[in-house]
Order: structure tokens, then C-alpha cells, then sequence
């Protein structure tokens, strides 16, 4: 008995570690001196924000912060206000294995805050937030390649292979005047969205250039509690050091907002304080490169019995950068009063599922959209309201998954409807990489069994009668002769017969 394979290979990402954490964070906030009391609070906020991420002897560390931040009424003048404090969290997670190359994904997703005022100046505040983590490696797998002398049914299919596989975080950092906005004298929320706008690849390096999208709100006079809105577009770019990829790779990249700090910073040279941001960005990437691949889906010998092995193969036959836009109408209500003045309309956050489809790959999630105004009376009025969105990204027909996905929130344009609703169009950008995947059953092995040689009959002729739709492989296994041979004695291109028709069976 003797084994008889022969391998070619395809690497593709695999998920050595994808679990989910629980992090709790409890916070006791007394006001500082230069706060105001609290009359009411609008809304209770937990970040979270991942400073840094590593892999080493079989441990995952996962380390940063938490902020908890209290949008509130304060008690005096009846303007907005905002406080807030950090809690720093550190996660561990076991690795079986670290592998040689390997990535960090993470995510966060915020789940309660429920907060309690002990007095005008002090609150309790109990929250959680979950904590995704996935660490991809890479792995091989083989494809069989009959050795001669063996009869092979093979079918060609287009096989996207991972040639680079990286990731690097890196900070960008800005000091961003007001210009004709009014002076900032203090910030009450904030909002930072990355997106990437070009990759260039040459051999071994990765040009990425994108945008961060800043979206601030903040008091431009304290005493009388006027607010204004800022919204900033700041380019940035990076080069990747990126084994494996070329001019010829197809790029997959997912880019992540780790953490974002914002802050108030004095310019002697103006009168209006200027914003210092640092944003931590983190850059990943999955390069293929699309080659046909023949795979073998049966074998057999007409001189020897043979006993092949078979295996489940996923292939991923084509992959494409998705990034496209669209818009939503939605409609925000106040339930109670009327809506004197609209300060701000933004979306606290976006979530998003993939599902494929016969028109390509639908994506859908939930907007958590956040309204803050003034009341008939010239009180503040917060509105939290959830929407659902389904999209169909085009050009994807026969893609199956996203790799990398994200939804991010674009511009908001808003008017009102009427007395107690406003009426929204809001734009929705997706981006991340689709795949197209396909699952065969594939030879992964045979054995040639030289003990136990083919029984030949003494027929000078064989004639066999095929009904439609009968397999000529089938038939010529079943014969133990050669497809090509019977495909050519009898005139034949297709494997299946489409009429029923007498065929001559060669004899070896």
C-alpha cells in the first residue's frame, strides 16, 4: 500500500482567540468646585478607550480607561453642563498558542449606565461595558495534486490566497483653531470617526492615507450657557511596513479608534483657545492575491484499487473593498412639551450586520440617535430614540461576509417638522472588505492499493446505454478506463448527457 499526494497550498486568516469580556465600571463623582449643582440630569455617557494591546507568552492584555461622563442641567442659570471621570480597566485572556504572526482585533461596546444622585454635587454611577476580542493568525492548507497515472475529475476555481498579513497603531495629533466659530470655553461631548480614503501598495510597504472626522459640541459662554457646534475634517496619513505586499496584492484594511483625547489649549497669540487632539488608530490589513486553482474533487486508477480521502475545502474565490454611503430619513419626536430650538442632533452610535442575498450583501443595525434642544420655556430638553436601517451595498452579488466592517455616521441635515418633531436626513458610511467564499468536497489524499489490481472482463466491446443526465465520470470509473478516452471514442465535450444515447466503451 503506498501513499501518493503531492500538495500545493493557500494561506488564509483564522481566529485563534474570538471571545467577549464583561467590564464593569463603577464610578463615585463628587462635582468639582468650578461645577455647578446638578437640577437634572439629560444623559449619562461611558467610553471606553483601549490605550494599548499585546500578545506574549500565551497572555492577551488588553489595557485602558473608561471615561463616565454626566451631560447635565445645572441649578442656577438652567444651562447645560457637563462632568465627567476616568476609571482606568486592564483584561487578560489565555492564548493556547502565540503564534509568529498574528493581529489584535478589539471593539467595545458600552451596555448600561444606570446613575444615582446622592446629592446636587454627588453621584454613583454603575455601568458595564463589553470588551470583543479577536486575535487572527494565519493557516495553510493544502490542495492534492494527483501524481500520473491517475484519473482526475478537477474543477478550476478562482483562489484568493493571504500573501500579507499586518498591523501597526500609530497617533495622529492636531491642535485645531475655532477660526470664525465662536470661542470654546468648555466642551461638553465629542465625536471622532476614522476613515480610510486611499491605499497605495508597493513592494513591501503601505501608503494609507484617510480622514478623522471631528464632531464637537461646547459652551461658548458659560455664564449664559450658549452653546455652539464644530465639525472638523483632519486628513492624515501613514506608511506600513507590510511583508508580502505588492502592486499586484488586493487590500483588505480595517482602521480602528482605539482611544481619543480632546482638550482646551491657551494660544498666547489668540484669543480663542485652540483643541489639541491625539487620536490612537490602529491600521490592519489582509493582502490577497487571486490565482486559479485546480482542485480535485475525485481520482481513481484503472490498474489498482484506490481508496481517496476527502476533506471539506473552503476557498475564497474573490474579495473587494467595500466603502459606499447612503442616506436615512428619520423622524425624532418629543413626547411631552414642544420644541422651541434645536442645539444638536448627532448619533451616539451605529451597530452593523451582514447577511448575503440574492441582490448582494445586505447590511443592517440600529442608529441610537441623540436630540438635544430647548423646551417653549427655554429649557433643555434631551431625546434619546433607536432606528433600525437595512441597506444593499451594491456590486456585491455572490459576496457572503465583510471582513472588517464598520458603520459610521456622516452628516446630519435636520428641520422642524412641527412643533414637537424633527425631521432628519442622515448619511450612513460602510466600509471593510468583502469576501466571497465557496465550500467543495476535495481530495485530500489517495491511496494506491498495488495488491489488489483491476479484474478485467475478456468483452472485445463494451457498449453502454446512457440515460440524460447521467455523469460520464461516473461511467468511466465504473468502467475503469480513461474520461478523456471515452469522451473522445465518442465525440463527446460535456460530463453529462443531455439525450439518451448508446456510448462505446475503450478497453485499456
Amino acid at each position: 500500500m503506498e501513499n501518493l499526494s503531492e500538495s500545493r497550498s493557500f494561506r488564509a486568516p483564522v481566529a485563534v482567540l474570538d471571545t467577549v469580556a464583561e467590564q464593569l465600571a463603577d464610578v463615585d463623582l463628587t462635582l468639582p468646585d468650578y461645577c455647578p449643582d446638578i437640577e437634572k440630569i439629560l444623559k449619562c455617557t461611558l467610553i471606553p478607550k483601549i490605550q494599548t494591546k499585546t500578545l506574549s507568552g500565551g497572555q492577551l492584555q488588553v489595557d485602558g480607561s473608561c471615561v463616565v461622563s454626566v451631560l447635565y442641567v445645572e441649578s442656577s442659570r438652567k444651562t447645560i453642563r457637563c462632568c465627567e471621570q476616568s476609571v482606568d480597566f486592564s483584561q487578560r485572556f489565555s492564548v493556547r498558542d502565540t503564534p509568529e504572526n498574528f493581529v489584535i482585533l478589539t471593539r467595545t461596546k458600552p451596555e448600561y449606565i444606570n446613575c444615582r444622585a446622592l446629592s446636587p454635587r454627588r453621584l454613583v454611577m454603575h455601568g458595564a461595558f463589553s470588551l470583543y476580542v479577536q486575535v487572527l493568525s494565519t493557516a495553510t492548507t493544502d490542495l492534492y495534486t494527483p501524481p500520473e497515472g491517475l484519473e482526475a475529475l478537477k474543477r478550476t476555481v478562482g483562489c484568493a490566497g493571504l500573501s500579507a498579513f499586518c498591523q501597526e497603531q500609530f497617533t495622529v495629533s492636531e491642535a485645531i483653531n475655532v477660526a470664525d466659530k465662536p470661542a470654546i470655553e468648555s466642551i461638553l461631548y465629542s465625536k471622532v470617526n476614522a476613515a480610510l480614503t486611499d491605499v497605495k501598495a508597493v513592494t513591501g510597504k503601505l501608503m494609507v492615507s484617510g480622514e478623522l472626522s471631528l464632531r464637537l459640541f461646547y459652551l461658548t459662554d458659560v455664564e449664559s450657557g450658549e452653546t455652539a457646534r464644530l465639525e472638523y475634517i483632519l486628513p492624515f496619513s501613514q506608511i506600513v511596513d507590510c511583508k508580502g505586499v505588492d502592486e499586484n496584492t488586493q487590500n483588505l484594511l480595517g482602521c480602528e479608534v482605539m482611544s481619543c483625547d480632546l482638550r482646551l489649549k491657551n494660544d498666547l497669540m489668540s484669543d480663542k483657545p485652540a483643541v489639541a487632539l491625539d487620536v490612537k488608530l490602529c491600521l490592519t490589513e489582509e493582502g490577497y492575491v487571486t490565482r486559479d486553482e485546480e482542485i480535485v474533487t475525485d481520482v481513481y486508477s484503472t490498474s489498482f484499487a484506490t481508496v481517496p480521502s476527502f476533506e471539506s475545502l473552503t476557498v475564497t474565490d474573490a474579495v473587494m473593498p467595500v466603502a459606499e454611503n447612503f442616506m436615512e430619513k428619520l423622524n425624532v419626536r418629543v413626547d411631552n412639551g414642544k420644541i422651541g430650538k434645536i442645539l444638536d442632533i448627532y448619533a451616539d452610535s451605529v451597530t452593523l450586520e451582514t447577511s448575503p442575498g440574492e441582490k448582494g450583501l445586505a447590511v443592517c443595525g440600529k442608529i441610537n440617535l441623540c436630540m438635544l434642544a430647548l423646551d417653549e420655556k427655554n429649557m433643555p430638553v434631551f431625546v434619546e430614540r433607536t432606528f433600525d436601517y437595512r441597506h444593499n451595498l451594491t456590486g456585491t452579488e455572490g459576496f457572503d461576509s465583510l471582513t472588517f466592517g464598520k458603520a459610521s455616521p456622516g452628516g446630519i441635515s435636520y428641520r422642524l417638522a412641527d412643533d414637537n418633531t424633527a425631521e432628519l436626513r442622515m448619511e450612513l458610511k460602510i466600509s471593510g472588505g468583502a469576501l466571497s467564499r465557496e465550500t467543495l468536497r476535495a481530495v485530500s489524499d489517495v491511496q494506491l492499493l498495488e495488491d489488489s489490481p483491476v479484474s478485467r472482463d475478456n468483452c472485445a466491446l463494451t457498449l453502454y446505454f446512457a440515460e440524460p443526465g447521467e455523469n460520464l465520470w461516473q461511467i468511466a470509473k465504473s468502467h475503469n478506463t480513461q474520461l478523456g478516452l471515452l469522451l473522445a471514442e465518442n465525440g463527446l465535450t460535456a460530463l453529462t448527457t443531455d439525450r439518451p444515447q448508446m456510448l462505446l466503451i475503450p478497453k485499456l
